[in-house]
Formats: C-alpha cells, sequence, structure tokens
C-alpha cells in the first residue's frame, strides 16, 4: 500500500482526497456508499452486535500485526441479505406475536412521500459522516473506517494561529511552529485545526507514541496480554530510555541489527521489510501519512551511532520524521480505543506525565488537576510533543505541535517549557476554561510597590509593562501582591517576568502563607533566561479569610543588574470528595476513554 495517505477530510490545508475524476475510484467511492446504504435499509441493520467498539482482527503471517475495523464496517458479509434471511438466521428461537388483520386505510401520496424524504436525509447525514472520516489510499480508495467524526473548525483555526503568532512574536528564537488541535465537542465529534499538518519534522523520542502503540499491537497479536512487553516498554516511556525503545524495536519487528555491508547483500531487503513493522502497522489503520519511522533512537541497545543493517537502513529511507496531523490522529486512536482496544487502558497508563515537569512542554500551560497524556521529543534546536489534555472541568483535547524553540540555558526542567504558553492561550482563545477551579492573576497594577521602581515596556511582559530597579542597593525595595482568599484549598503558586541578560540570576521570591503560621517560603530565581511563560514556585494550602503574600525584593542585587516585577498568578486546585487536589478525573469512575 503506498505509504501517503490522504484522510477523507475535507481541509484547505490539509488538501482534499485525489484523483477525484478517476472513474474507477468513483465507482469503488459508490459501490461503499451503496454499501453502507446496504447496511442503513438492512432490518438487522448490525443490530446484532452488542459490541460497541466491535473488531476484526486479521493476522498476517510474516509481519503479524492487528488490523481493527469499528462497528460502522463496510463488509457485506456481516449483515443478512433479505428480510427473510435477516428474521430466520438471527431471530431463531424468539416469540413472534400475530396481531389481527385489518383493511388498511389508503394512504395519500403526501402521506407516502414525506416519510420517504425524512427517512432518505436521515440516512444522507449518516452516509456522509460515515464517509467523511472514512480513510484512503493513493487512489482514493477507502480501507477503514475511522470511528471518529472530525470537522474542520475555522474559529480554532484563527484562536490556533493567533496563539502561533503571539508565541512567536514574544519569543525571539523561535521561528517554526507547526500543529494540529483537535477539541472535542459536547456532541462527540472532534473540531479540527492545523497550520503545516503535513509538514514533517525531526521525531525524536516523539517516535515513542508509535513504538508503544506498535509493540502492544504485537503483544495481541502473539495472543498475550497487552502489556507482555512491559519490562522495555515503561522505561522507554517514563525514563525516556532510548536503549529500551531499540528493544521494542528489534522485539517487534523481528530484525536486530544485523551485519550487512551493502544495500545489495543477501537477506538485507527482507531485514529492512521486517523492519517496516512500525510503518505498516501504522499504514493498515491510515495513521502513517508520508512519515518514515523505522530507527532506533540514537544512543541504542545498538550502540552509540547507527551501524551495519541500521546505518544502511538510515540512509535508505532517511532519518525518522512525523508530522503533526498524523501524530495527532495516532494520539486521538490510542486514548480513545480506535486502534488495540484491549490495550488502551495500558498506553494511557504510561503516556501520564506531570505538568510541570520534564515529560511536557504543553503541561507548563495547564491548569493544576489536568490530566495529561503526552510523548515530548527534544533536540538542540527543537521541542516537539503529541499530548491529549483533559482539562479539570472535563473538557478535552489533542494537540500535536512542532516546533524550534529549545532553549538550553540550564535550570531544568524549563529547556522545552516555551509551549506551555500557546497551550495556555489556546485553551483561553476557545473558552475552555468554564468550570475550572478558581484562578488569580495579579500584574503591577495591583501590587503595592515601595519606590523607586520604575515602569518599563516588554513584549514578554504580561501587560507589556513591568517595573525594574537597579541593584546594589542596601535597603530593601518591595514589590507585593496580596490575594484575599474566598475558598479553603491547595493554591498553585506562579511568576510571569520578562528576560534579559542585564537581569540578576538571583531574583529572590517570598511567599507567606497568611494564616495562623504565618510560613515564609524564599525562591530564587534567574531573570535571565525562560522569560514570558509561568514558572513555578510550589503549591500552598491557603485558608478561606486569610490574605497570602506574594513578593519580590531588591536586596542582595549586585550593581549593574536589574530585578524586575511583573505578574503573580494562583490557581486552586481540583478538590474532589474534600481532598485536596484531587480531580474528578483522577477518580476511577469517571476515567473513562471508551467511545460509542
Amino acid at each position: 500500500m503506498d505509504k501517503q495517505q490522504n484522510i477523507g477530510i475535507n481541509s484547505p490545508l490539509l488538501g482534499s482526497s485525489s484523483n477525484n475524476n478517476n472513474n474507477n475510484n468513483n465507482n469503488n467511492n459508490n459501490n461503499d456508499i451503496n454499501s453502507d446504504n446496504e447496511y442503513l435499509n438492512s432490518p438487522g441493520g448490525g443490530g446484532s452486535t452488542s459490541s460497541t467498539t466491535l473488531f476484526n482482527q486479521s493476522v498476517d503471517a510474516d509481519e503479524q500485526f492487528l488490523t481493527f475495523s469499528p462497528l460502522l464496517s463496510n463488509n457485506n458479509n456481516n449483515f443478512p441479505s433479505s428480510p427473510h434471511d435477516s428474521f430466520s438466521s438471527q431471530h431463531s428461537g424468539s416469540a413472534m406475536f400475530l396481531l389481527p388483520t385489518k383493511k388498511k386505510k389508503k394512504l395519500s401520496l403526501k402521506q407516502q412521500i414525506l416519510p420517504m424524504v425524512a427517512l432518505m436525509s436521515l440516512a444522507s447525514i449518516v452516509i456522509s459522516l460515515i464517509v467523511i472520516t472514512r480513510n484512503y489510499n493513493g487512489n482514493d480508495v477507502p480501507f477503514t473506517t475511522s470511528p471518529f467524526v472530525i470537522v474542520d473548525d475555522d474559529q480554532l483555526l484563527a484562536v490556533g494561529m493567533a496563539s502561533r503568532e503571539w508565541l512567536i512574536k514574544v519569543h525571539a528564537t523561535l521561528t517554526k511552529l507547526d500543529f494540529s488541535i483537535m477539541v472535542l465537542n459536547p456532541v462527540g465529534s472532534w473540531s479540527l485545526a492545523t497550520y503545516n499538518g503535513n509538514e514533517l519534522a525531526n521525531a525524536s523520542r516523539c517516535a515513542f507514541l508509535p513504538f508503544l502503540v506498535s509493540a502492544v499491537n504485537w503483544c495481541v497479536a502473539q495472543n498475550e496480554d497487552p502489556h507482555c512487553l512491559q519490562m522495555v516498554t515503561e522505561p522507554m516511556m517514563k525514563d525516556l530510555s532510548s536503549i529500551h525503545a531499540g528493544i521494542v524495536v528489534d522485539r517487534i519487528s523481528g530484525a536486530p541489527n544485523a551485519y550487512y555491508q551493502m544495500s545489495n547483500d543477501t537477506g538485507f531487503d527482507e531485514w529492512l521489510n521486517k523492519r517496516k513493522y512500525i510503518e505498516n502497522f501504522l499504514n493498515a489503520n491510515g495513521l502513517l501519512g508520508n512519515q518514515t519511522i523505522i530507527n532506533k533512537i540514537y544512543p541504542s541497545n545498538s550502540g552509540p551511532v547507527p551501524v551495519w543493517a541500521e546505518a544502511l537502513a538510515e540512509g535508505i529511507v532517511g532519518p525518522n520524521l512525523m508530522e503533526p496531523y498524523h501524530s495527532a490522529l495516532l494520539m486521538l486512536y490510542t486514548v480513545f480505543g480506535g486502534v488495540i482496544p484491549p490495550g488502551q487502558a495500558y498506553m494511557t497508563d504510561l503516556l501520564s506525565v506531570q505538568t510541570f515537569s520534564e515529560y511536557t512542554s504543553l503541561g507548563f500551560g495547564l491548569p493544576p488537576g489536568s490530566v495529561l497524556h503526552s510523548v515530548l521529543g527534544t533536540s538542540a534546536t527543537d521541542v516537539n510533543e503529541i499530548a491529549h489534555i483533559i482539562l479539570p472541568n472535563g473538557r478535552q483535547l489533542i494537540v500535536s505541535v512542532y516546533s524550534d524553540g529549545y532553549e538550553n540555558y540550564g535550570h531544568y526542567p524549563y529547556q522545552s517549557s516555551v509551549l506551555g504558553m500557546f497551550a495556555e492561550t489556546l485553551i483561553n482563545g476557545m473558552n475552555l476554561t468554564k468550570g475550572n477551579p478558581i484562578q488569580m492573576i495579579m500584574d503591577t497594577s495591583q501590587a503595592v510597590v515601595t519606590p523607586p521602581w520604575l515602569n518599563g515596556t516588554s513584549d514578554q511582559a504580561y501587560n507589556k509593562t513591568y517595573l525594574y530597579i537597579e541593584g546594589g542597593k542596601i535597603a530593601p525595595y518591595i514589590v507585593m501582591w496580596n490575594f484575599p482568599i474566598n475558598v479553603t484549598g491547595l493554591y498553585e503558586v506562579c511568576v510571569w517576568f520578562p528576560a534579559a541578560v542585564n537581569q540578576t540570576a538571583k531574583a529572590v521570591y517570598t511567599v507567606t502563607t497568611g494564616d495562623q503560621t504565618d510560613l515564609t517560603y524564599q525562591f530564587v530565581l534567574d531573570q535571565q533566561h525562560y522569560g514570558a511563560r509561568w514558572i513555578l514556585l510550589d503549591s500552598f494550602y491557603f485558608v478561606e479569610g486569610t490574605t497570602p503574600i506574594v513578593h519580590v525584593t531588591s536586596v542582595d542585587v549586585p550593581t549593574g543588574k536589574v530585578i524586575v516585577a511583573d505578574a503573580v498568578k494562583l490557581t486552586m486546585w481540583p478538590t474532589t470528595d474534600n481532598v485536596p487536589g484531587l480531580a474528578e478525573n483522577y477518580v476511577s469512575q469517571t476515567y473513562n476513554y471508551a467511545f460509542g
């Protein structure tokens, strides 16, 4: 099957399916629509199937990968050929009740036509939803059916573009940010926005997502538990171990590195075909597109760099390359059971990461209590992430971003944190915050200021203005923010500032709880780097009726440097069953990803 796949979604950015004027392809499409009509008009209508996530398993003897076909399948063999067959084969043994016969009243032409028109309209809508989400191969022939309804959303695209443009404006080193965004709507469909969605980029450790899904598929194909490779998949995902990732690739492909010197050596082609296990699996499910996902991440279990067959393979197919659109689709299918439903829970567990951690960039812009399933890939220049996000209010979105925003100034884990503000501006712009816990943000206009702080302006400042004061002063000059607490709970405290090389590397922030304990906590931050984003201080338990204080002081700022004051954010963690920090999304009864 041709690697390049066109997904049947009408998108001006992605382009529509090719070769629409090909008569043979039109015939194939018409046959598929006729088959769907047959399904819709059949008295059985697939009603005998009780499983919401019906799938067919097919195992190739050489490649051993599964393909999963959802309930709305285009397989005529699944349905009765006539109403009589339906009654005799599917309802045998059922009680049948005979009603007294009486002369039927003759219906007028209008009474006969209107129900038919309504039924045909309904059938057209259903067929359109089926066709619009169907994956197509290079000849426009649908080969699998998507369980998801995905619709282009111009408003979402406008918000995504505005978030992108703002981030690039305030971060001079950031020049690239390609994305695909999907937002789950209350009716169950997904809104889609994508910018350069098919633009290939260095996959780096984002390839761990297809590695994981393919590994679980391999286990299921062996009639093993989905977690049969747990000893290597867990360190691959949780420790970002490229050594264990290499073991995964070797095991599921059956093609560990071998001594081949030339591409025409006997046996190399067979070896390379086996190594395409991951690509073949993705392609069979319409999730490959133009991506290349064959190579290991180095250093690997084969050594620090590719050699022998692995070096030949990389020379032929090139490096691993992924793109936002099919990455987002893969995350969607993974966490919602579109592929490998038996392994759904296991995979989402391995993908779970914390916000404000080394495993995410988007997570630096999410409210506390968010559920985050993510794979982060970084290089000397790139920050790429594929994430599924559940906000504390239950709203869900999938974001796949490929950027050149890596900033290696030390201060773990902020080197890859730049995409956090893309996530926050996106969530705010789409009004997805309603129902989230309390959030309070104060800038310098709401602060208590001890002169002689001066006013400054910067695109990186929270509201484009900030305060600054030169170092070398003996007396402490303070900027202080007082936060009245109306609801007792656990609060995350973050600060914001514009960065500049003439600023201090040791800015002291102090948090005072304001309760009976009156505890004080100090934090030293480097204001030369990682500006224009939220920097986490910590989370504190604040009591209703108290006024915690956050302040920054000029004390110990050396001569020749300045210290700045900008904005402070307090965000309450969700509380469930009187447990501070426990979100409803964390409770197993509501933590359900099944579709249908």
